[in-house]
């Protein structure tokens, strides 16, 4: 069982509408939609958040080494685009902010350019192996 102190993370694994650019869709869930969050975010008690971009043409090249290099056909590059992932020290603080009046009017605009009708939902701790590895350091 976690420690009472340990942060739970909270990744959600997003898709971009067809129609919508990858560019576009960066850019909206990056530099747009951070600046209406974050306060709401830090209103409702969230400790981090952080936002990481897959590229599709990463996707494809990896979906070929692990079925041809490294023996893994049975593995999968998922086609999200990008995952949120929230650090929260309750679910309830997470619970509290998405269904606030607030997230509703935030998610009317995100769902302009999210495909809201599939999407993976993740709930854990994090495990830090390592951390600030570079040439020379300790």
């Amino acid at each position: 069982m976690a420690q009472e102190s340990q942060l739970i993370k909270v990744d959600i694994r997003l898709y971009k509408k067809d129609e919508v650019p990858y560019e576009d869709f960066i850019k909206g869930a990056t530099e747009v939609y951070p600046t209406k969050a974050i306060p709401l975010m830090k209103k409702h008690g969230l400790v981090k958040w952080t936002t990481t971009a897959y590229p599709p043409h990463f996707r494809e090249p990896f979906r070929h080494a692990l079925k041809e290099e490294m023996g893994r056909p049975e593995w999968v590059v998922p086609d999200h685009d990008l995952v949120m992932s929230y650090w929260v020290r309750s679910l309830d603080s997470l619970q509290a902010l998405t269904t606030s009046r607030e997230w509703d009017e935030l998610e009317v605009d995100a769902q302009k350019i999210t495909n809201v009708q599939i999407g993976q939902f993740a709930v854990g701790h994090e495990i830090v192996q390592f951390q600030d590895n570079w040439a020379g350091g300790a």
